[in-house]
């Protein structure tokens, strides 16, 4: 399954709490509201051994992608309806390809699955020389403008786990907040007039946000 291209852009906060950052949301011009109920994300990160989708992140290379597998719901140990999502980016421009990963449906996280769980990765990957690096755990709202045309999300509670030749048994925690919205492409300029009060746009990734917290050294 495959959706449509997109923007995607983001803003990373450090100083603000989520509650305010959420009120502004609801009282801006776009007149945001909640749009599903707030929930917890978990994803592991794969990566070549040299790093290639971080470095290339953090190179502001125009054209490329990154694969994760994604489940919701708090437990971090029990894989809960997984997806493997091959995310590509073109500039601020986006889509991802979607595959269902029935058979890893309940199994823990433990080092014989993600050993497995990596050979399926790679039969899907062009590349084929995958391995799971870090694994993030965030709670996240959703928020829709009023004419629906813009969707936000904000996350919260990060923290990251390494992955990367063994199973890491704690997380790094993290400060951050990030807001990121998501819509399609020929309404930039309306979102740009629309929104004010924000005024830095950064490239932020949570997978390269791993790498550079205290579990990894880059």
């Amino acid at each position: 399954m495959k959706n449509d291209f997109r923007f995607e852009k983001k803003w990373v906060f450090t100083k603000i709490d989520k509650e305010t950052l959420f009120s502004n949301l609801i009282n801006s011009k776009l007149y945001f509201r909640e749009q599903y109920s707030e929930r917890t994300v978990n994803s592991i990160y794969f990566d070549t051994l040299n790093l290639k989708s971080a470095f290339d992140n953090l190179d502001g290379v125009s054209n490329r992608e990154k694969y994760r597998v994604r489940w919701y719901g708090k437990n971090t140990e029990i894989f809960d309806n997984p997806i493997l999502e091959n995310k590509i980016k073109k500039n601020f421009q986006g889509y991802k390809i979607f595959f269902k990963l029935n058979n890893f449906d309940k199994k823990k996280l433990d080092n014989e699955n993600l050993f497995e769980l990596t050979k399926l990765v790679n039969k899907f990957s062009v590349n084929k020389n995958l391995y799971p690096i870090t694994m993030t755990n965030y709670r996240r709202n959703y928020l829709i403008s009023a004419n629906n045309d813009i969707r936000a999300t904000l996350d919260f509670n990060l923290q990251y786990k390494k992955l990367n030749n063994y199973i890491e048994n704690f997380f790094v925690k993290s400060e951050d907040i990030i807001l990121e919205f998501k819509y399609l492409t020929n309404i930039d300029s309306y979102l740009r007039e629309q929104i004010s009060g924000i005024t830095r746009i950064s490239r932020n990734s949570k997978y390269v946000n791993s790498l550079m917290s205290n579990i990894y050294q880059l």
